[in-house]
């Protein structure tokens, strides 16, 4: 071996050792993740998110649903957390266990061993039977593993201390929206960790009705009073509904069905006026081929729908123009 090529080698052995420190610590960074996660959303909006994972080819809220959503090519995927009578952290929609399982009972009163004997999947199709309800940790390990976007709904602000903790153990609270309609929910996470987006659901009839400067008005004076720049304003206008029909598109809505083109509150004014007050927004959630059309025009910055599918291939065919 001649002294140039022992020389190289030296050098090489020398700046390998600095090399992976570097680069831990780019890793390590939060900031820099902080940055990844900001950069991700204004690169890709909207981000089209799936509504409790791909809902429409499988069970709501469970492993087969998330891993179809990022097989599917979902930018995200969103889902809802509970928390049983022992502690822990369950990804499920409901308050009662009733429509998407084999058990019954309220879901805080049970337990996980419980919950983890309960047929998850059989209420959609029976080649899901067998599908069990995942835990919150079983969930963000999956997303991690996979590099997806969690949107995650906190659906009662009590949980806000154990989520957090959870995020930070599985390495995903640099990669995580929390959405919540608790007020409470949302100014905790602001207090505790501002790093992490939260976003506030706002399903009151004042957010997506009348001119505007109503809408506008309203949704900034309360995220303001909140402290947040997340807003997800409900982007219907449902008291344009002939009060026949709404029962029916509410449970549409609920049971992951398309509601068809409903009257939409988030106009391109309003997208506009709220992106210049410095405003992300999420659109949800949205299944009609016109109002995905719509909303991915208006440039929304989370289109949150369960024919996950269908509005990638709009997406990708107004991008592509």
């Amino acid at each position: 071996m001649d002294t140039k090529s022992t020389n190289f080698k030296l050098i090489a052995w020398l700046i390998l050792p600095l090399f992976l420190i570097s680069s831990c610590n780019k890793e390590d960074n939060p900031e820099n993740l902080k940055e990844s996660l900001a950069d991700y959303i204004s690169q890709n909006s909207p981000l089209i998110t799936a509504h409790r994972g791909f809902a429409e080819v499988a069970p709501e809220n469970t492993m087969s649903a998330f891993e179809a959503a990022f097989k599917a090519g979902a930018d995200a995927s969103e889902f809802d957390v509970h928390m049983t009578i022992d502690g822990t952290l369950v990804v499920f929609h409901d308050d009662t266990i009733g429509r998407t399982t084999n058990g019954t009972g309220v879901l805080k009163e049970l337990t996980y061993e419980y919950l983890s004997t309960l047929d998850a999947g059989s209420w959609k199709d029976p080649k899901f039977a067998g599908e069990k309800i995942p835990t919150l940790h079983q969930t963000l390990t999956y997303f991690q593993e996979n590099n997806m976007v969690a949107v995650l709904e906190i659906k009662v602000a009590d949980i806000v201390d154990e989520v957090l903790e959870m995020l930070s153990e599985t390495k995903m609270d640099k990669r995580t929206v929390i959405i919540s309609f608790e007020e409470s929910a949302i100014s905790k996470i602001l207090s505790e960790n501002p790093d992490i987006p939260a976003l506030l659901l706002l399903a009151d009839v004042a957010y997506n009705t009348g001119s505007t400067q109503n809408k506008v008005n309203n949704i900034s004076q309360k995220a303001d009073e909140i402290g947040t720049k997340y807003v997800g304003p409900f982007s219907f206008q449902l008291e344009k509904l002939d009060p026949t029909l709404m029962s029916e598109a509410i449970f549409n809505l609920t049971n992951n069905i398309d509601p068809g083109e409903l009257p939409l509150a988030l106009d391109a004014e309003t997208v506009a006026d709220l992106h210049e007050k410095g405003y992300l927004i999420d659109a949800w959630t949205v299944d009609s081929e016109e109002n995905i059309r719509d909303l991915v025009t208006f440039k929304v910055d989370f289109l949150t729908t369960n024919y996950l599918e269908r509005a990638i291939r709009i997406k990708k065919e107004i991008q592509n123009k």
